[in-house]
């Protein structure tokens, strides 16, 4: 994830266009901005499994959240990563 965010992967020219927004989605990715950080990545579910992906530049950080417990807000068990991240 950190070498998709980085530009790495796709150029960071198709990065731009693929996290350029409509309604909060782009080309294959979501804005995943929470009141903590702003960013954009992917999430998804099944069966009981929850997952959150997250490209924060502002934050500088890369996070990752996945668990087997349905919840309605996995973005906001991302914050304490994040927080732990930029404070350090």
């Amino acid at each position: 994830m950190a070498a998709f965010c980085s530009g790495e992967i796709v150029s960071q020219a198709s990065l731009t266009e693929m996290s350029t927004f409509h309604d909060e989605y782009g080309l294959g990715l979501f804005d995943v901005s929470d009141p903590y950080a702003e960013g954009f990545g992917h999430t998804g579910s099944h069966d009981g499994y929850v997952s959150w992906a997250g490209c924060l530049p502002g934050n500088g950080a890369v996070v990752v959240v996945l668990t087997n417990q349905v919840s309605d807000d996995i973005g906001g068990m991302a914050e304490p990563l994040v927080e732990a991240r930029t404070s350090g």
